[in-house]
């Protein structure tokens, strides 16, 4: 049987409480974007996003200038319309620079980009981050696309996307978005139509649910960063 959790959606004129069921077995699978590696969605948010982790220090970057990141914290950033901008391998965007204490070999980047208003209309909008590592210089690798991003939305809580991505030789890095992303939505995975009983004898269903989130130019995000032992390690 499939475990389930209890999921918000907010409307312009109410808020829809939905049970969505986290498809874990074999027979949920086709929704579940982790079973190619044996490992649910819900146990991956859990393992890096989850209460083990939630005595994680977080402190709010400060609104200009560089903003240090000590590993195993994690720092609240708003890239917003006062970031400076720069053209990048992806186009113009807004960024913020991400300072290390010291250049880790290998690591892994934790981001949760938080849902905020819509700057171009109803309802909300999301950032789609890229990340640019530098090199000597002002000078910056290609880019790296923070994906898949996984929705999480639960009541009372504001949505947001979860990626996890590597990284080799990292001390300084630019978070920002590409130019052509801007105008175009994240889609979730659709979940399906459910019908079943629950371990408390109650039955519930569900329509089958797909979030469409704008990208907008600017936006919030949370980081963290840890240090891993190899490359492709830590996510």
């Amino acid at each position: 049987m499939c475990p389930f959790q209890r999921q918000v959606i907010m409307t312009p004129r109410k808020t829809l409480f939905v049970a969505l069921a986290l498809l874990v077995s074999g027979e949920c699978g086709a929704a579940n974007p982790l079973r190619f590696v044996s490992e649910t969605f819900g146990e991956w948010k859990e393992r890096l996003f989850g209460t083990s982790r939630a005595e994680v220090s977080e402190t709010r970057a400060p609104s200009e200038g560089p903003v240090p990141l000590v590993p195993g914290t994690r720092v609240h950033i708003d890239i917003d319309a006062q970031a400076p901008e720069r053209k990048f391998a992806k186009g113009e965007s807004h960024f913020r620079i991400v300072e290390l204490p010291e250049e880790l070999e290998h690591a892994a980047v934790r981001v949760q980009v938080i849902a905020g208003r819509n700057p171009n209309g109803r309802g909300h909008a999301v950032l789609k981050p890229l990340l640019y590592v530098y090199g000597d210089g002002d000078e910056v690798r290609d880019p790296v696309e923070v994906a898949p991003l996984h929705l999480d939305i639960r009541p009372f809580r504001k949505s947001r996307l979860l990626g996890c991505v590597p990284l080799d030789k990292v001390h300084r890095m630019a978070i920002a978005t590409a130019a052509d992303a801007v105008g175009k939505s994240y889609e979730s995975e659709v979940r399906e139509a459910v019908k079943a009983p629950t371990q408390y004898g109650f039955y519930y269903s569900t329509d089958a649910v797909k979030v469409k989130l704008p990208y907008a130019a600017t936006g919030s995000v949370i980081l963290e960063v840890t240090k891993a032992e190899k490359t492709g390690a830590g996510c």
